[in-house]
Parts: structure tokens; sequence; C-alpha cells
């Protein structure tokens, strides 16, 4: 009998809620107080029914029902929890179920609700936050909330927003996914205060921090504050990891911890555009747009074009050099931008060996003009890969649907891709649907997608050392980690050039011959001298490397050691393996007559190669690891 007035009441209220939507703000006042009533009654009817006969004492059940009826203000449900008792299972109570549910959602999110109950959404949040991992994001805008919205949907734990301005319509969505926004003077300049309203102390719950304002100087400024406050918390560095997006990548190493100061216990620091790049590497590879013989060698050219040469443009320029060097293939690369001479000079000033060492040429016209057009008649037949980086999405979205229409003419299907601040965009074309490769998806500003790999090559050079993963790069310095990020990054373009991919190897194994693990040995020395040049390296000169090699011996005479490196010289960015891979047997062999070592710079990048299984395995136990 209680059953059904329970469900006719809630259905009349309800209807009666969304008749009178447009009442007198005191009669709705009146008329809300009523539906949270009926409806925290409901739930607790319901949810302590449920729990009452699944839990084992009713101390716990009082416990799971408080926690499962806030939920439901917070836009949470225990639905599943209770599914198993019988009675629950009835059609009559699911239906009510789930239109509680809706009612207690509608209480929250509604306006009337926010006028009159907003302090209290924000006190159940407060009470709610402070179990589990926390999440904390600084920055909150339209890309950031769908970011701690997917990280809540993924379980990774409390998230709650912080920044310095309110926004009453972001402040709704963001209670009504069952989180937080925090602002004011406590939120921009982060306390001890703070800490302790978040719940977060010495040996207790792991925080992260995500820095991912527009701001990029309010970024390093917000992550360098908040170090300093979970310093003086008392807060062990292994409770905290830090992601911001920076102005340079290398400013997250004074944000890390190690052995001199305190500071974060992992650190993953983000240019954006260079890391947009990458991700446009990683879901749009280059290989996959030439064929290989399976023994090594390329048996296409590479020939790309960027449009566009802003940061972005700049950005993905290096990651195609990094990325596009294959044995038995020539690179090519075009870059169309209006005054285009006029934005290179700060690029190639920092970068000035990329022009020489690669076929970079520099076309100053217009993205839409004719001469770029006859240009493209000409030379397409011979295109792979087309970015389009123009600075604006709907200019980008209108450049890629022209080039799109123009190829089509000409019978050919070059990868055109667009790269905006939001992400990477294939277009739909005859190979398959659209694709959105999103900046702001968890398992890349988390960090461990893009470098659960390069972890793994790191920890190989520190095999015997006791340490794991985890602790060998937290303590790898800037440039190693980048190193190691690119070498991951073009493992599967090893594979495809001898013919198989990540899954065969751990199904089958990977036993190349000694011919191809050569070919392949080589095609490891390209990407390494291209990661080199693109971090703005040059050739070591022959007469450099003697004159350093004399320091070398002076200091062994001297001191009886020296930790000179003879062909790197990292202050002036040189390096004499800079040289083609024929030639590095007769540097190895130059080297060793002055070190007396044993130095083999070809069987390093074999070592590469082979390691490519290991790397392999280690990661997908990791990840199994993980998912049990």
């Amino acid at each position: 009998m209680w059953l059904g007035a329970l469900y006719a009441v809630t259905v009349i209220l309800f209807l009666l809620i969304l008749l009178t939507l447009g009442f007198q703000p005191k009669f709705m006042t009146r008329m809300a107080g009523s539906l949270l009533f009926v409806t925290a009654v409901a739930g607790t009817l319901l949810y302590g029914y449920g729990f009452y006969q699944l839990c084992d004492s009713v101390p716990q059940a009082v416990a799971r029902t408080l926690f499962s009826v806030i939920g439901m203000f917070l836009g949470r449900n225990e639905i599943g929890a209770i599914s198993e008792v019988p009675l629950l299972k009835t059609a009559p109570l699911q239906i009510c179920i789930y239109i509680t549910h809706l009612l207690a959602v509608y209480c929250t999110a509604s306006a009337v609700i926010q006028a009159i109950g907003a302090r209290l959404v924000r006190t159940l949040h407060l009470f709610l936050i402070r179990r589990g991992d926390l999440h904390l994001i600084y920055g909150a805008d339209e890309n950031t909330v769908a970011f701690g919205e997917r990280l809540i949907q993924e379980k990774k734990g409390t998230v709650v927003f912080v920044d310095g301005a309110k926004d009453d319509k972001l402040e709704l969505t963001i209670l009504r996914m069952g989180s937080l926004l925090l602002t004011g003077e406590s939120a921009r300049d982060p306390n001890a205060a703070l800490l302790r309203r978040l719940g977060m102390k010495g040996g207790g719950r792991s925080m992260t921090l995500y820095c991912l304002s527009g701001d990029l100087g309010a970024n390093l400024r917000y992550a360098e504050d908040m170090k300093e406050a979970l310093r003086e918390a008392g807060v062990r560095p292994e409770q905290t990891a830090l992601t911001a997006l920076l102005p340079e990548e290398s400013m997250g190493a004074q944000l890390q911890q190690t052995r001199e100061r305190y500071g974060y216990g992992a650190v993953n620091a983000l240019e954006r555009n260079d890391l947009l790049a990458r991700l446009m590497i990683k879901a749009f590879p280059p290989y996959t747009t030439v064929s290989f013989d399976g023994r090594g060698h390329a048996t296409e050219d590479l020939e790309a074009m960027i449009v566009g040469f802003g940061r972005k443009g700049q950005a993905v320029l290096r990651r195609l050099v990094m990325n596009g060097q294959f044995v038995g293939s020539r690179f090519r690369m075009t870059v169309v931008a209006r005054g285009i001479r006029q934005q290179a000079g700060s690029f190639f000033s920092r970068y000035p060996s990329l022009p020489d060492a690669y076929d970079i040429e520099l076309v100053d016209a217009d993205a839409h003009s004719m001469e770029l057009y006859e240009r493209l008649v000409r030379s397409s037949p011979r295109l792979k890969y087309v970015s389009v980086c123009t600075g604006s999405e709907k200019e980008n979205g209108e450049m890629a649907q022209e080039l799109s229409e123009l190829f089509d003419r000409l019978g050919i299907q070059p990868l055109i891709l667009q790269c905006s601040a939001r992400g990477i965009r294939k277009s739909e074309d005859d190979l398959g649907p659209a694709v959105f490769q999103d900046l702001y998806a968890p398992d890349i500003l988390c960090g461990d997608a893009l470098n659960e790999k390069a972890k793994v090559i790191n920890h190989q050079y520190h095999l015997g050392e006791g340490r794991t993963p985890e602790e060998d790069w937290r303590d790898c310095d800037h440039f190693s980690r980048l190193s190691c990020q690119a070498s991951a990054d073009f493992s599967d373009a090893i594979l495809a050039a001898a013919g198989t991919d990540e899954a065969a190897v751990l199904r089958e194994g990977f036993a190349p011959d000694e011919a191809t693990v050569d070919a392949l040995g080589e095609m490891e020395h390209l990407r390494w001298c291209a990661f080199h040049y693109a971090m703005g390296y040059g050739p070591m000169p022959r007469e450099t490397w003697a004159a350093r090699a004399r320091r070398y011996q002076a200091e062994v005479t001297e001191r009886g050691n020296s930790a000179l490196q003879i062909g790197k010289d990292a202050q002036n960015r040189l390096h004499a393996c800079l040289i083609p891979y024929r030639d590095l047997d007769e540097l190895s062999a130059r080297e060793n007559e002055i070190t007396g070592g044993h130095r083999d710079y070809k069987q390093l990048d074999r070592d590469i190669v082979s390691m490519i299984p290991a790397m392999l395995n280690a990661v997908h136990q990791g990840r199994k690891g993980h998912e049990a």
C-alpha cells in the first residue's frame, strides 16, 4: 500500500514541478522544500531497506544509506549495490528508484535549489571530498570541467576545481557532476587552511594537482605555491603528483622532488603545442603513410606539408622530422604560411641545423592562394601527410575541406589533420570516419599513456641497480626524459619496418635476422639524429672533437680520470654522432683509442631495437596488473 502511495506522490510532485517552473520564486521555494523532503524520504526508504537486507550490521546499513542518499543529490547512484535484493528487483520499485534519483538530480540542478540550497550542496561536497584520492584541477573552463567529469566517470577519485574567479554557470555544472569549485583568496593562494579543507595531511591520501589554466605563468606560480603549502603541511612527496601546462617543459624540473629539495613525487610538465604535436604523431604516425619491405627498408618517400607556421606549426615540424626518417626513404617537408620568413626567425635560430640536415622548403603564400594550389597540382601526387595549423579551428576546417576536395579531384588520399588548441582532428574520408584525439583526455593528462614505454626504456639503462621504473623516472633529467619519450614513440615504426607490430611481438616474440637488425639499427640512428637536430644540436666538427680529446687526455694525466664526454658538448649543442650510420664504426674506434674503452655506437642503436620486446612485455604486464 505504502509503495503505491509513494509512487503516486512522487509522480504527481514531479509533474507539478514541471508545470510550476514559471511560478513566483516564493511559491517555488516552498515547492522545492517539499520536493527535497519527499525525495530524501523516498531515497532513505529504498536504500535503507536494500542495505538492511545486504549489510551485516545496522550501523553499516545506516552509514551506507546515508552516503547513498547524499550521493543521489550529487548525481551519483548506488542502484547496482541494492539491485540484488529480491523486492527491489520488481518493476514498480525499479521505476520508483529511478524516479527518486531523477528528482534528486532535479533538486540539485534547478535554479530554485541553486538559489536556496547552494551552500548546503557545497557543504555536502566538502564532506564527501575528504574520501579517496584527490584530483585538484587549477583553472575552471569548459575543457577542464569536461576533463574532470571524465575523471569521475573513470572512478579516478574525488575531483575538486580551484579558480580565482567565480563563474555561476560553471559552478552549477560542477555541482551537478558531484564535484566542487573553490574560489577566493585561499584558492588563488594555496595554504595550510586549504589543505585542511581538502583533507590533505602527511601520511594520508594521495593528491594529483592539474594546473590547466590558460595562463601558463599562473599555472607555474600555483604549482610552486602549492608545493610550499604541501611541504609546510608535512605531506610526503610520494603522496603527490603534478601535471601542468607550462611555458616550457623544462620548467617542470624545478618542481620535482630531488634528493636535495622538496618537490612533487611525480611531475608531468607539458608545453601545450609540443604536446599537441606529440599526440598527432601518436594518433596518426607518419610511418603508416609509407610501405616497408619487412626487412627494415621503406619502399616509398615521405613528403609532408604543414599549413601555418605559428607555435603549433613549428611544434608539428619538429615532431615530423623526428618521426619521418626511414632507411631507403627520402624525407621532404613543405611549410606554407603568409610572411613565413618573418615568423621563422626565432624558430631556426633555436634549431639552426634543421634546414641544413633536412629538405625543408618554406613557401610564403596564403593558404587559399592560387600560388599554393598551382603548386599542389604539380607536386601533390607524392604528398603523404598534411597538417593544418592555422591557429583557428574554423579556418582549419575550411582549409582541410578545400584540400580534401582538391585531392579527390587529383585521385590521391594523403592524410589530412587539423591541429587546434583542443586536439587533433582527422577529417572523414574514404579510408574511414572522422577521428578526434582530445588533449584533455584523462589518459593523456594523467601522463601514464604517453610515458609508460619511455619509463621502461629509461629503466633498462639502470637494470641491476635495484630500483623501480618509477624511481628511475623520478631521477631522470629533463633531456633524457625527452630522449626516452622520442625513442618510445618511434618503436611502433621500427616494428612496422620489420613487418610486425606490438600484438604480434607479445604473442610470437621478435627475432629478426642480422641484416634486418642492422637496417633497423640504422633506422633508429636516423631517428636519434633527427631528435638531436630538433633539439637544437648540430654536428661536431672534427677539429672540435680533436680539441676535446686533447682536453680529456690532459685531465686523465693530471687527475687520473675525466668526466668529459669527448663527442658531446651539451653547452654548445654539438654531437659527434650526428653522422651517417656507416661512419659510426670509425668514430667508435677513434674514441676508444683515446679513452681505452669499448664504445660501439652502432651496437647502441641495435640495442634499442633489441630492447623493444622487453619494453612491450613490461608495459603489457603493468597494464594487466593495473586492470586487476
